[in-house]
């Protein structure tokens, strides 16, 4: 039952993330131009490279607080210093990156981003906009990972949730008054702001010990870190990967065209998003059943064939009313004949992606950690290759094929988990 729970709270969060700046988008593009929107595109993909940090991080603190997490106070306590010491490293971890990042803002603006007539400086204000908005959600992963392994995602839903449509429906309001990229990054900075502490207050309260009852623990965290360390590098990789077109594209093309790649990869990712309540909620499960093989395999084929079943839903609906709805959406014919071939070749990558989640699931619950290094490493040996080269040759929705060749190599390589061989190892 509190799976089932954990799934239907986690789709209605997952559903307001996915909504809230999709119906914002023809809102944003409106108010600020497909040039001024592009740069919001700059700050989306600026923030998720950088979050690239948490990569892996995530999910092994997950594993790691499942494991310890229980009724007894002892298990209690190792848990309350394993969350206050990574409590620590994020937030030092974000207040760095991002000031390196402001430090560098004049070189990107002047040398990597293609703004074409716009001014140099808007191009730096992106930058550091992105810097601070990281600065203040990066940490809120490690109160997630908290609340996801201590069953309490309902509320960490509802915290979610509230926060997508408050940034987002706040953000359009504001606009209509102050039409300007500041505006847009302020709200942003604020909301961001308010949803990290919330999270953190929760996240402490799913413990019976007080933050103030523990303090660093040195031993603790040595512990944990080879695992947590090895899992972000290997997950590293891979994070880097899926954003390796976006990265691509933000030096190749032209900001207005970025923008709408940006609309459409919003989109695929929303999309995407539809899997990962699934898999949340799947997740510390699958860990628990790491010595039971045959039971984590049947958990991992119902959850692939849950999958399948949002995939040809998706896919169906999408090829019966997709015209339709992007017009609906979009409102702006131009934009409309970008975007849609666009996500339809996204959408494939997407599908892909969301079926490979089963066997990292697999690869996360016996710490196959060198495994998801290898795939990981060969994916973005190829991106590096092929991207640039696809988007030279074909523009735009060169970046696209790229994005479904990657995903392709990284489902194929996944189904690994299939073969019973593959239980019970270790690697």
């Amino acid at each position: 039952m509190t799976v089932k729970r954990n799934i239907l709270a986690n789709y209605v969060g997952a559903g307001s993330v996915i909504l809230a700046p999709i119906l914002a988008l023809p809102w944003y593009l409106d108010a600020l131009g497909p040039k001024q929107f592009g740069l919001i595109g700059i700050i989306i993909t600026l923030q998720a490279v950088l979050s690239l940090l948490d990569a892996g991080m995530s999910q092994a603190l997950i594993r790691e607080i499942s494991v310890r997490l229980g009724l007894e106070r002892e298990a209690q306590r190792r848990t309350a210093e394993l969350l206050f010491g990574f409590e620590r490293v994020y937030w030092i971890f974000a207040l760095v990156l991002a000031l390196l990042t402001a430090l560098l803002s004049g070189v990107i603006g002047h040398y990597w981003l293609n703004l074409g007539d716009m001014p140099v400086a808007l191009g730096e204000q992106a930058v550091l906009g992105a810097a601070a908005l990281f600065a203040v959600q990066f940490p809120g992963s490690i109160y997630r990972s908290m609340m996801v392994a201590g069953q309490a995602q309902v509320t960490l839903n509802i915290i979610v949730g509230t926060a997508a449509i408050l940034r987002h429906l706040g953000a359009v309001l504001l606009l209509f008054v102050w039409p300007s990229l500041l505006t847009y990054l302020l709200w942003h900075f604020f909301v961001g702001l308010l949803e990290t502490l919330m999270r953190k207050w929760y996240a402490w309260r799913c413990l019976s010990v007080a933050r103030r009852e523990v303090g660093w623990s040195a031993s603790v965290l040595k512990t944990t870190w080879l695992m947590v360390a090895g899992l972000s590098a290997a997950t590293w990789l891979g994070a880097l990967t899926i954003q390796m077109d976006r990265i691509v594209l933000s030096r190749m093309a032209p900001i207005d065209l970025f923008g709408y790649y940006v609309i459409a990869a919003s989109v695929a990712g929303g999309v995407l998003q539809l899997v990962y309540p699934l898999v949340q909620a799947v997740l510390p499960q699958a860990i628990q059943l790491r010595s039971n093989p045959e039971a984590l395999r049947t958990l991992s084929i119902r959850l692939f064939v849950a999958i399948g079943a949002l995939v040809a839903v998706g896919g169906l609906g999408f090829a019966l009313a997709g015209h339709w709805l992007l017009d609906l959406w979009l409102g702006h014919a131009e934009a409309e004949a970008v975007v849609y071939p666009l996500l339809a070749t996204l959408l494939v990558g997407s599908a892909l992606n969301a079926f490979y989640n089963v066997g990292y699931i697999n690869w996360i619950a016996h710490e196959k950690i060198r495994r998801v290094l290898q795939v990981n490493a060969t994916a973005f040996a190829l991106s590096l290759v092929l991207i640039p080269l696809l988007v030279y040759f074909n523009g735009v929705i060169g970046a696209a094929f790229g994005w479904i060749i990657i995903n392709l190599i990284g489902f194929v390589l996944s189904l690994e988990w299939m073969k019973r061989k593959e239980y019970g190892g270790s690697s």
